[in-house]
């Protein structure tokens, strides 16, 4: 099915605007959709990200992505803006100006998310009962509980945790903020789980995967209380985009999800 691509720049509640792309289907009346959430410093352009929404369209399934404000074509700064409360709060500015479009079935709306995006992905359905399909891959529980755990004394003592963006190769510095509010009791993700009970959920996670183990997102799994599957994939690495051959390995069954239940 071919689609129509929307670029929109989506104001949140301060007034910043997120980069945001709509890929709507050319079918008539009110379709499902899938709000597609990135990880950490990751942004709307991965291509495991353009991937999925492609496929989605081609199926007939609205699909939205947007950058958390702070990062990438999104405004904002890293040191004032991005937190994951934003991008929680983010989530919701999105969430509302697509619920408004009159091509949208909200109640045929699905979650996607890799990685902290994932996190993000449950903690968006505890906030909106209504979801009707959850799908996240390789998502942690705490910063802790990822590699990101043996540097955390160091991040804290610099202030900030310095690495080369993926999106555009300039050197990025995250504030240490970040890490504390990511780990904040108000984003308790297990807890969050343990009502989620509305949406079908796929939860995908890696063998070889050394940056969030598996065992940390099958936590989030059994945490949750609505219909499951757990799929389990040995050649699975957390950063999976960067290898071609595993994209569709990863991406076939999570269309074949949102294709099934929306």
């Amino acid at each position: 099915m071919n689609y129509q691509s929307i670029q929109l720049p989506i104001p949140n509640k301060k007034g910043l605007k997120l980069a945001t792309e709509i890929y709507k289907p050319e079918s008539p009346g009110q379709l499902p959709a899938v709000l597609i959430f990135h990880g950490f410093t990751g942004y709307k352009e991965g291509v495991d990200l353009v991937d999925i929404a492609d496929k989605l369209a081609r199926n007939g399934i609205v699909a939205v992505r947007f950058t958390a404000s702070g990062f990438g074509n999104s405004e904002g700064t890293l040191e004032g803006d991005y937190r994951l409360s934003n991008h929680r709060k983010d989530a919701e500015c999105v969430y509302e100006y697509v619920g408004k479009l009159p091509y949208i079935d909200t109640a045929r709306l699905g979650v996607y998310g890799h990685s902290m995006g994932g996190k993000l992905a449950v903690l968006f359905c505890y906030d909106h009962a209504s979801v009707k399909a959850l799908c996240i891959v390789s998502a942690p529980v705490t910063f802790f509980g990822t590699s990101y755990g043996a540097i955390e004394d160091k991040w804290r003592e610099r202030g900030y945790f310095q690495k080369v963006s993926g999106r555009d190769g300039s050197t990025i510095r995250v504030p240490y903020e970040y890490l504390v509010d990511a780990d904040s009791p108000r984003h308790d993700v297990l807890e969050a789980a343990r009502h989620v009970a509305n949406p079908y959920a796929l939860v995908i996670a890696g063998e070889s995967d050394t940056e969030v183990p598996w065992q940390e997102t099958k936590k989030l799994y059994e945490s949750l209380h609505c219909p499951k599957e757990f799929l389990l994939m040995g050649e699975l690495d957390h950063p999976y985009k960067r290898n071609p051959k595993l994209i569709p390995l990863v991406h076939k069954p999570v269309i074949r999800f949102f294709t099934k239940y929306l």
